[in-house]
C-alpha cells in the first residue's frame, strides 16, 4: 500500500512539474531586412511604400495589418491619438527625440520606422520591427541617413521569471516529504531476551 501511495505521489508531482508555455509563435519576417538597427530585430514586416505614419485612417489600417503579421491578430490595437498624446510618435527626422524614445524601449519592443531619401530598396518606405526580449536602451540606429519618422507601439519592461505552478507544486511536495521524514518515528529493533 505504501509503494502504491508513493508511486501515485511521484506521478502527481511529475505531472504537476511539466512546464506551461504561454508563448504564441507567429510567422517570421515578411519581406524586409532588419534595417540599420542594432541589435537586429527578431521579426520585421515591410517594406511598405511611402510614409505610413501620418495618422490617416488608411495608414492606421496598414499599421494594424503589419502589427498583426508580427504579433498575431487581436494582440494590439493601434490608437494613433493615444500614441501621439503619449509621445510615442517621433517625426521630422528628430534624432534627439528618437534617441530619448529608444532609451526607454525594452522587453518586447514593437516599433515602426519610415526611411526617406535613401538610395536603393530602403528609399521612401516604412517598416515595422519586433524584438521579443531586449534590454532597455539597447536599440539604436546604426545609420541615420534617410531616417524620417518612428512610432513606438509597444515596450514592455524586462521582468524576472516567476516560477510556474508546476514548480511551486513540486516545491510543496518536497517540503511535505521533508516534513514527513522529520516526523516519522524510527522503528526500534526489538531484541528478544530470554531469561
Amino acid at each position: 500500500m505504501k509503494k502504491l501511495a508513493l508511486s501515485i505521489a511521484a506521478i502527481a508531482a511529475a505531472t504537476l512539474a511539466t512546464p506551461a508555455s504561454a508563448t504564441v509563435e507567429v510567422g517570421s519576417s515578411v519581406g524586409c531586412a532588419s534595417g540599420p538597427l542594432a541589435p537586429p530585430a527578431d521579426k520585421c514586416a515591410g517594406y511598405y511604400s511611402d510614409n505610413q505614419f501620418s495618422g490617416q485612417s488608411d495608414n492606421v489600417a496598414l499599421q494594424q495589418s503589419a502589427i498583426n503579421l508580427l504579433i498575431g491578430s487581436g494582440n494590439y490595437t493601434v490608437d494613433w491619438n493615444a500614441l501621439k498624446d503619449a509621445g510615442k510618435v517621433v517625426s521630422g527626422s528628430d534624432l534627439t527625440a528618437l534617441n530619448n524614445l529608444l532609451a526607454t524601449a525594452g522587453g518586447q519592443v514593437l516599433i515602426g520606422f519610415h526611411w526617406g531619401n535613401v538610395p536603393g530598396p530602403q528609399g521612401n518606405v516604412s517598416a515595422f520591427y519586433l524584438w521579443d526580449n531586449v534590454p532597455a536602451g539597447s536599440i539604436r540606429l546604426t545609420d541615420t541617413q534617410g531616417y524620417s519618422n518612428a512610432v513606438l507601439y509597444r515596450s514592455t519592461s524586462v521582468t524576472t521569471a516567476v516560477p510556474e505552478p508546476g514548480t511551486w507544486a513540486l516545491m510543496l511536495v518536497g517540503f511535505g516529504a521533508v516534513g514527513g521524514a522529520m516526523r516519522r518515528r524510527r522503528r526500534e529493533t526489538v531484541i528478544p531476551q530470554f531469561a
